[in-house]
C-alpha cells in the first residue's frame, strides 16, 4: 500500500489563496523546495522486514566483536561498522593480517616450550656439598665411602671426591667393553650422571682401552686405579663382572651396590640419585 501527499491547493481556491507576505511558505508552484517527496511503505506482512531486521542484527555482531578485540589486542584500528565505514583505499592495515601474524608468533613460541622442556640438563652444582654427618656403616647404603687414595696419569684423588657419581668397579681381568658400553650410554640417556671407572691395581693395563674406545666408555667415563684393590674388598665387589656405586652428592651410597650384565637395565636403580 503506498500513500503520497495530497496535491497542493489550486490557485482558483481564493479561501486558500496565499498573501503576500507568505510566498516563502507557499511558493507559486504549490511545492516547497525544503520538503524532499515521501515514499512510505507500510508492509502488509512483518515478515517483509526480515532483511533489515537481519541485517540490524549483523551490525550488532560486528560491533560487539570489534569492542572485544579492543580488549583483547589494545591498540588496533577499528574494525569497520559497516559498508559506509570501509575505506576507500587500502592503504590501512586489516586487522585480521596483525591478528594472523600474532597468532602465527604465538604458536612458533608454544612448539618450543616441549623443545626446551624436554631437553636434558646435566646435574649442576654451585660448588660441592659438605659430606653428610650420618652414622651408617662406611660402604652401606646411607653411609660414606672411606677417604681412600686412587691414581691417575694425571694425579691421584681420594673416594669422597667423586660425587655425585656412578663408580663402576672393574673385576681383575675384565673383559667387559660391552657392559661398560651399556652402563655409560644408561648414565647419559637422561639426566647425565658423572660415570668412573676404577680398576684394580696402580696402573691397570686394559683401563685406558676402556674409557676410550667407542666400543667401550667413548670418553664419556674418567678411569682411576685402585691400588691396593680396598674400594672393591670394602663392598664386596663381584670378581667376574662390573660392580656398581651409585654416590649422592653429600657422599652417601644411596643404592645398594650391585653387579651388571649385558643387557640389564638401570633406569630405576638410578632414579634415586637425588638431583641438586
Amino acid at each position: 500500500m503506498h500513500l503520497t501527499p495530497p496535491p497542493p491547493a489550486s490557485g482558483d481556491d481564493d479561501g486558500n489563496r496565499p498573501g503576500r507576505d507568505d510566498h516563502r511558505a507557499h511558493p507559486r508552484n504549490g511545492h516547497r523546495d525544503d520538503i524532499p517527496p515521501v515514499d512510505i511503505k507500510i508492509p502488509d506482512d512483518i515478515s517483509e522486514l526480515a532483511e533489515d531486521v537481519a541485517l540490524y542484527h549483523a551490525e550488532l555482531r560486528l560491533r560487539q566483536r570489534r569492542e572485544l578485540l579492543s580488549k583483547i589486542v589494545p591498540g588496533l584500528r577499528r574494525l569497520p561498522a559497516g559498508p559506509a565505514d570501509l575505506p576507500s583505499t587500502r592503504s590501512r592495515p586489516v586487522p585480521g593480517v596483525i591478528i594472523a601474524v600474532l597468532l602465527i608468533i604465538i604458536s612458533a613460541l608454544g612448539a618450543m616450550v616441549p623443545l626446551i622442556m624436554a631437553h636434558p640438563r646435566p646435574v649442576t652444582s654451585t660448588g660441592p656439598l659438605p659430606l653428610a654427618a650420618t652414622t651408617a656403616r662406611p660402604g652401606t647404603v646411607g653411609g660414606l665411602l672411606p677417604e681412600l687414595p686412587l691414581s691417575a696419569a694425571r694425579g691421584s684423588r681420594v673416594t669422597t671426591d667423586l660425587r655425585p657419581a656412578l663408580i663402576v668397579l672393574l673385576p681383575g681381568s675384565c673383559d667387559c667393553a660391552r657392559s661398560v658400553h651399556d652402563i655409560v650410554g644408561q648414565t647419559h640417556e637422561g639426566i647425565p650422571i658423572p660415570t668412573y671407572l676404577v680398576a684394580p691395581g696402580a696402573d691397570n693395563p686394559s683401563l685406558k682401552e676402556l674409557t676410550r674406545s667407542p666400543e667401550a666408555a667413548g670418553g664419556l667415563a674418567v678411569g682411576y686405579g685402585d691400588p691396593d684393590g680396598s674400594l672393591a674388598r670394602l663392598v664386596g665387589a663381584d670378581p667376574q663382572r662390573p660392580t656398581l656405586l651409585l654416590i649422592a652428592a653429600d657422599g652417601r651410597l644411596v643404592q645398594p651396590p650391585r653387579g651388571f650384565a649385558p643387557g640389564d637395565r638401570l633406569e630405576g636403580w638410578l632414579s634415586a640419585l637425588p638431583v641438586r
